[in-house]
């Protein structure tokens, strides 16, 4: 599981990144989780504070209206997000 350490220590582009997976595996894999609920909340309030800083690629998938719900339910999610999702989830055993 990611930690607030983890957070802290990415780079905007990752948070993004994060922000997607978390988001993908919370809603799509319910019964799954790569982070808790308070570490979640604070990768989105990085990624608020870092929002200019950011140009991922899939930027254009979240909007601030995401980060100010700390929710990205409505998200078509590319398939490398889920991809990586599922990687990390099995690589973690999780």
């Amino acid at each position: 599981m990611k930690t607030v350490s983890d957070i802290n220590a990415m780079p905007p582009n990752q948070l993004l990144s994060w922000f997607l997976i978390g988001s993908f595996v919370y809603y799509k894999l319910s019964n799954c989780r790569v982070m808790e609920d308070p570490t979640f909340d604070h990768l989105v309030k990085r990624l608020k504070e870092h929002w200019g800083e950011v140009d991922h690629y899939h930027k254009h998938l979240v909007t601030e209206s995401h980060l100010d719900a700390t929710t990205g339910y409505d998200i078509d999610y590319p398939k490398i997000v889920q991809y990586s999702a599922y990687q990390y989830l099995k690589e973690n055993s999780l």
